[in-house]
């Protein structure tokens, strides 16, 4: 196994790293909307929470080499499933035409009081 944290994102806040490899499969750690320097919450709507959540996504992926089309299953957790269908309409924008399998569910409670948390999975040959 390879471990593998992004420079360009926020550091790891306790003992786990953003990205770990085993074989052709990668497991992306839960993502938060942090700023990827200050360490600290951005947005204060689901809309702007998401965006950032799935930047830093992004930025992991990067530098584990992989693209979004890479993401084979993600797994997301809202504070509240009210705010769905907001969470939902970023996604889809972000994800284009990949449709990666998807588990989300309410999750109350999230660090920090982050409106969600997702993680993913990928692999690449």
């Amino acid at each position: 196994m390879e471990c593998i944290n992004s420079s360009e994102t926020a550091e790891v806040v306790g003992p786990y790293s953003h990205c770990v490899k085993a074989g052709n499969t990668y497991y992306i750690c839960g993502q938060v909307p942090f700023h990827p320097i200050t360490g600290k919450v951005v947005g204060a709507t689901i809309q702007e929470q998401t965006f950032q959540t799935l930047y830093n996504l992004k930025l992991v992926l990067d530098a584990a080499g992989l693209e979004i089309t890479d993401i084979a299953k993600t797994t997301v957790f809202l504070a509240s499933m009210d705010d769905f269908a907001g969470f939902n309409e970023v996604y889809a924008e972000f994800m284009g035409n990949h449709r990666p399998a998807r588990l989300c569910l309410g999750a109350g409670e999230i660090v920090h009081g982050c409106l969600l948390e997702m993680d993913a999975t990928a692999y690449k040959e």
